[in-house]
């Protein structure tokens, strides 16, 4: 019962630290727009031509690129474990690829691979 009171001061302490700081920041906080500050700011110069936005794609591919990064970072340990894990390792390992080779498709399938 103690371990319940304890983590309920915290949560209650954490939403009091929350709302203070959220209070304080508020009440802080410029009142005045300042429309100078509100300009596009470019390294220090003014913008000289319009904004161009980049394609989605190269945010689609950044985020594959790390998922595969996080897969094979994953591996790594599993392999210098390899023989210490047994049979179930290996068949968690390969549940945990079948996933991972799921989601590859998935996004094939949806053409975020594809480059136009």
């Amino acid at each position: 019962m103690l371990e319940w009171l304890s983590a309920g001061i915290d949560i209650v302490l954490v939403a009091v630290i929350f709302l203070l700081v959220l209070g304080l920041a508020r009440y802080l906080a410029p009142k005045q727009h300042n429309p100078f500050k509100s300009q596009v700011y470019e390294c220090g110069i003014f913008p000289v031509a319009e904004i161009s936005q980049f394609n989605i794609r190269f945010f689609v591919i950044a985020i594959m690129f790390t998922l595969f990064d996080i897969e094979a970072l994953f591996m790594y340990p599993w392999a210098l474990d390899f023989k210490e894990l047994g049979t179930l390792g290996v068949v968690e390992m390969f549940i945990f690829l079948f996933l991972v080779f799921l989601g590859w498709i998935y996004a094939y399938k949806k053409g975020a691979l594809e480059w136009q």
